[in-house]
């Protein structure tokens, strides 16, 4: 993209932004519209919250032209009201024609509860009209839970009423389940359309039963697939009164869970892998985790959710799928209950508990955290990006919707929102808890707090972020809303919204894009042939202005609710479109050049279409998996919060990494890599074949109590082989305990049958926990000395152990030449940053800035002083002040100018923190209550100001004193620090902060160091290791980047979202994103190139997981 065009682009998206008084979308009164339905809940003793767990979740929408008059009518369920069907006369103006039409559901009643919930759209019977399927929940018999069908038997003059039959139990899917919703979609591709009923479990169970219930089945809770005997009656030739759609029920034949443990709340059909086979996905709330059903092709899934995807939302509720990024694969969305602000987080999350999840993952379930989750599609699965997208927290949410509301080309979010009662209220829970019994249960329900919400709507930014637009978008009032859709109600070119609100009216919002700000637009109507008139599971391809859209044709989204109508798509300032392709499900396709904009493209299906080739594109992706090693990394299950509760992450499981080096001068790598405590390192030496064999050294088993925390080959004793210096550490010890002493192990040379052998030496003693060793002369006396960072001091977070300089005789003998207090060290590299022949230490720590230890070696007194530029900013005015959370440095010449740049890697941005200069994250340190021990207290900003990142419970745990100052959740959801703390306290606290989260660059300019953060996608996760080469042999350094970590304390969450991260550069220091074919999973903790008999190679650790390796394609 050129500048210009940037420039245009960003001149853009502000000028969107910024309406004013005079907002996208325009809400209109029932008065109006003439649509009066209002989802209205009676509470009763028998009928509430307490006795029904989903009595508030609401009721769905769908969308369709009923009637097929080119409008799009509009369809509304109601849980304990009637259903009302309205057409839609034009002028946005509406009709009730429910009574007529004999769609409005069951009539319920105390006595005979017919509790209605969400609504397909589909042509069931494939005669033309639009059909309708209503579901049913709630805690009566199984008769008042039957699911109904309606069939339309439609018009027989323009703009007449509609009337629909009822047939259900006729066509075998009157499904009693507790159902939420459904989806009509033909997954096993015999040309009709098969049912999806999505149900939940309405039974509590035990957490200990939960794995065993995993395999159970369920007739009730368990979702169901029917099939579709239409086409195989067809071909039968059966009797025309015969030769009608069936239904029979293939759940278990077709690989689909139906266990008590799902509490479906949301469902979703896309493409997912590109095979052109329609995929399902299952949101769930609570302990089960989603679903992830990827179609095999013969009639059976196969559920990939935990293979696909790092972790899920934990109170899943809506999905849609839809391309965010303009990749053509569809993304995924779930809604969650996360607030936005402090208060209703402190109030409505419940506390951390990670021995729990421990015990969940133990039994075979997934991560999950409480907010939102953007799974953004990689091809080869997904990556979560919610929190760096900007999408994660839309308190109790329902209904997301991907559209192009604003006609700019790229699909924006709308997220539904609101819940009568804040169930969940931790005063309130805690109230239930301690007087069940002794309040009458309606007396209960009315001291349950009510908050109700706005909406939310989020603008796409084009960079995989998006921008709340809740005020300019006019979505700023509360209420309470669950089902959603959208459709072009008017025919104006714009897509409106339409919700199902609870206790109030609902609402149409009518988009006013193309009368403020006109974009333009195409509408693809796909038609479909046979049993399939709808053409659903069509995808469809819009190549304008050197990009491309992707949709998928399938009418269930959000909430409870579904869209049939015109496929529509945003064209922004393009002035024409180059072409449309349009493949059906059958893989015949249809190119469609050239076609007129602001207008509807009729894309009907032809019996003599071509069928849809693979693209012929290049493999563009850069890696392939190789052989891997013989090696697992063992972590041992220690659980540091249980040592200091307010840890951020766990301390204790930082390896392993890598030592690489030709011990045996045949010109191949050999490789040793860390064990963890209790677990031997491992010595893998390159045979001329390539492979790597073991070599057993009995002095690594001898030290295997110790926890290799780093290791580096280099010749310490000058006999011109390879030495092993090991770095020993671990959190879990305690301080001066002599296993955390490091460790030498001297090259004894090749033996008589070739192997490689090892004794120990001595090192000065060092009982401390240490992070890193890196060599340098420093004292230039032509031997290697040693700088070794010190890490978190055992049990002592945030205090830290000290860093050593090591100097050696050039014999082996090392002595401590100096100790340094850097803090939390996690790396370093050594560099001549400034060419005056002298080696520069820099440092990367957590809370501290990149330090640049400046050393001047006096040659004839063996003391050194070191110059710490970061300390001393006058010395080196230039230098930048980056406080972050460091991970890892690399020093190479990104830009071929003959000095050291630096490559680091930090925690990210996709995470809860938000951290920037103007919104630090902070820790405070003492001993708060004068008990002799640490404490600690970390906060960060919200939109109202700067707050804890703890919740009560794990506040007070902590500090015992603060539960006479904060007696219930409400009191403590306001507080700040000063709240917590008196001044003195605070003022004599010693104070890190957290500015700089991203991952990037520190230039050198002629000894002068500046910063450039690295683009999104380096931004992702936090990064651990980093490898910096040629990788598409175009002269220009490229950079590699793996890492996440899924220590971090539950409510921060797990931050896996880097698969391995690919930047190509362009030699001046711009790096781009693309496709690696990497598939990283777990903690990456290292990242090393070696060279092999058969080629350079990529070898890349695990922590608790195995070594990996990597071959390039293109080196």
């Amino acid at each position: 993209m050129t500048h210009f065009n940037r420039l245009f682009l960003a001149v853009g998206l502000l000028l969107s932004g910024c309406r004013g008084n005079n907002p996208l979308f325009e809400s209109l009164a029932p008065e109006q519209t003439g649509v009066t339905f209002a989802n209205l809940l009676t509470e009763t003793e028998t009928a509430n919250i307490l006795s029904y767990e989903y009595f508030y979740n609401g009721g769905g929408v769908a969308t369709g032209d009923f009637n097929n008059d080119g409008l799009i009518d509009l369809f509304f369920t109601g849980n304990q009201v009637d259903n009302k069907l309205y057409l839609n006369r034009g002028q946005m103006r509406f009709e009730d024609i429910t009574k007529a039409a004999n769609v409005a559901g069951r009539p319920n009643s105390p006595d005979a509860p017919h509790w209605k919930t969400g609504v397909a759209v589909a042509d069931v019977n494939a005669d033309g009209w639009l059909d309708l399927y209503v579901c049913y929940s709630g805690n009566g018999s199984p008769e008042s839970r039957r699911n109904q069908l309606f069939l339309n038997n439609g018009v027989r003059q323009k703009g007449a009423t509609p009337t629909f039959t009822e047939a259900a139990e006729a066509y075998g899917i009157a499904d009693a389940g507790y159902s939420t919703h459904a989806t009509f979609f033909d997954y096993d591709a015999d040309g009709d359309l098969d049912l999806f009923v999505l149900n939940h479990n309405l039974k509590g169970y035990q957490r200990k039963e939960a794995a065993v219930m995993k395999a159970a089945i369920d007739p009730n809770a368990g979702d169901r697939l029917y099939k579709n005997l239409m086409s195989e009656l067809a071909n039968e030739r059966m009797s025309e009164s015969e030769n009608g759609p069936k239904f029979v029920d293939v759940t278990h034949q077709a690989g689909i869970r139906s266990n008590p443990l799902g509490f479906g709340l949301g469902v979703t059909v896309a493409d997912f892998n590109g095979d052109n086979r329609p995929d399902l996905y299952v949101a769930n709330d609570y302990v089960e985790e989603d679903y992830l059903y990827l179609n095999n092709g013969d009639g059976t899934f196969s559920e990939r959710g935990k293979e696909a995807m790092g972790h899920f939302s934990y109170s899943a509720m809506g999905v849609d799928a839809a391309d965010i990024n303009n990749d053509a694969r569809p993304d995924l969305f779930t809604c969650d209950m996360l607030p936005e602000d402090n208060r209703r987080q402190k109030l409505l999350a419940f506390p951390d508990n990670w021995t729990v999840q421990q015990s969940m993952l133990d039994n075979g379930f997934h991560w999950q955290n409480m907010r939102n989750m953007l799974q953004v599609n990689l091809g080869n699965g997904f990556t979560e990006i919610g929190q760096l997208a900007g999408v994660s927290r839309t308190d109790w949410s329902w209904g997301p919707l991907f559209a192009d509301f604003d006609n700019d080309g790229f699909k924006d979010l709308f997220v539904s929102n609101g819940f009568v009662r804040d169930l969940t209220d931790l005063d309130f829970v805690k109230f239930q808890a301690d007087q069940t019994g002794n309040v009458p249960l309606l007396e209960q329900l009315k001291r349950m707090p009510s908050t109700p919400t706005h909406h939310y709507a989020f603008r796409n930014n084009q960079d995989l972020t998006f921008a709340n637009a809740v005020d300019d978008w006019g979505f700023a009032d509360n209420t309470i809303a669950s089902g959603g859709a959208y459709a072009d109600l008017d025919n104006d070119g714009d897509l409106d919204l339409v919700t199902n609100n609870t206790n109030s009216p609902a609402r149409i919002y009518r988009n006013r894009q193309q009368e403020t700000a006109p974009h333009t637009y195409l509408r693809i109507d796909v038609r479909g042939t046979g049993a399939n008139p709808n053409a659903l599971g069509a995808r469809v391809w819009i190549y304008a202005d050197s990009t491309v859209q992707y949709l998928e044709n399938w009418p269930t989204h959000g909430f409870q609710s579904s869209m049939m109508g015109p496929l529509h798509v945003g064209l922004g300032e393009a002035k024409s479109v180059d072409s449309v392709r349009a493949q059906w499900p059958d893989g015949r396709s249809r190119l469609f050049v050239k076609p007129a904009i602001n207008t509807s493209l009729q894309a009907d299906y032809q019996t003599n279409l071509p069928l849809h080739e693979s693209s012929s594109a290049p493999d563009l992706t850069y890696f392939k998996p190789a052989p891997t090693f013989d090696f697992v990394h063992r972590e041992n299950a220690n659980i540091d919060f249980n040592r200091q509760i307010l840890l951020p992450k766990l301390y204790s499981r930082n390896g392993p990494k890598l030592a690489v080096g030709d011990l045996n001068g045949d010109g191949l790598d050999d490789v040793y890599v860390c064990g963890a405590r209790g677990q031997a390192g491992q010595l893998l030496v390159q045979q001329k074949s390539g492979a790597f064999t073991q070599t057993a050294q009995s002095v690594f088993a001898t030290d295997s109590l110790a926890e290799d925390c780093d290791a580096l080959f280099f010749d310490a004793d000058g006999d011109r082989d390879l030495d092993l210096y090991v770095v020993s550490g671990g959190y879990e010890q305690f301080p001066d305990d002599p296993v955390l002493n490091d460790r030498l192990y001297l090259n004894n040379g090749i033996s008589a049958n070739g192997t490689v052998s090892f004794s120990r030496a001595t090192l000065p003693a060092m009982p401390t926990n240490k992070s890193c060793v890196k060599p340098l002369d420093l004292d230039r006396d032509g031997d290697l000395d040693l700088f070794v960072g010190g890490s978190v001091s055992c049990g002592l977070y945030p205090y830290s152990s000290a860093s050593y300089l090591l100097k050696n005789d050039g014999r082996g003998h090392f002595t401590i030449a100096k100790k340094l207090e850097l803090g939390l060290v996690t790396d370093a590299a050594i560099a001549d940053i400034y060419r005056d022949g002298r080696p520069e230490i820099v440092v990367t720590a957590e809370w501290q800035p990149v330090r640049v230890l400046v050393t001047h070696s006096l040659l004839a007194d063996p003391a050194t002083t070191i110059t710490d530029f970061s300390q001393h900013p006058t010395d080196h005015p230039d230098f930048p002040q980056l406080p972050g959370w460091w991970n890892r440095i690399q020093a190479t010449d990104l830009d071929r100018d003959g000095d050291l740049d630096f490559v680091l890697g930090n925690v990210g941005q996709n995470n809860a923190f938000g951290a920037s200069p103007e919104t630090p994250v902070t820790l405070y340190y003492n001993d708060f209550d004068n008990n002799g021990s640490v404490d600690f207290y970390m906060t960060h900003s919200f939109s109202d100001g700067t707050f804890p990142v703890y919740g009560r419970d794990e506040a007070l745990e902590q500090l015992v004193s603060l539960r006479r100052k904060f007696t219930d959740y409400k009191s403590y959801s306001t507080a700040t620090i000063e709240d917590i703390f008196d001044p003195e306290t605070i003022q004599k606290a010693t104070k890190n902060t957290l500015t700089e989260p991203r991952t990037g660059l520190l230039i050198n300019d002629k000894g002068q160091l500046r910063w450039q953060p690295l683009p999104l996608w380096a931004q992702v996760a936090p990064v651990y290791a980093i490898d910096v080469a040629d990788v598409n042999n175009d002269g220009h350094a490229d950079i590699l980047l793996g890492g996440n970590n899924a220590t971090y304390r539950l409510r921060i969450g797990k931050m896996d979202a880097n698969r391995g991260v690919l930047l190509l550069g362009d030699g001046r220091n711009n790096f781009t994103s693309v496709q690696s074919g990497l598939n990283w999973t777990g903690d990456v903790r290292d990242l090393r190139r070696i060279r092999t008999a058969t080629g350079p190679q990529l070898v890349v650790t695990q922590n608790n997981g195995p070594v990996r390796v990597w071959q390039p394609t293109g080196w």
